[in-house]
């Protein structure tokens, strides 16, 4: 399987290559979209999300709580013995 990269203008969704004569007679393409200036963003929902995110916590932090649980409850089962 061979890959060909071609420089193409998108113009009212029609699609035009500045090489025509390298692309094959039939096939299938991908298309990759590089640039998209008229594209804004929704600022609405953009700041309706902000604050919502969740703060992750490294692996150590987890693994320290975990241990820390596990002491404690051997504690408690040893010590009622």
């Amino acid at each position: 399987m061979s890959y060909l990269t071609l420089e193409a203008d998108i113009d009212h969704g029609r699609i035009t290559v500045a090489e025509p004569e390298k692309l094959p007679v039939t096939g299938k393409a991908l298309l990759t979209v590089l640039d998209a200036p008229a594209r804004q963003p929704d600022w609405n929902k953009v700041m309706s999300l902000l604050g919502k995110m969740q703060n992750k916590v490294d692996g150590l932090t987890v693994e320290r709580a975990a241990r820390a649980e596990w002491d404690e409850r051997e504690r408690q089962q040893w010590g009622n013995r």
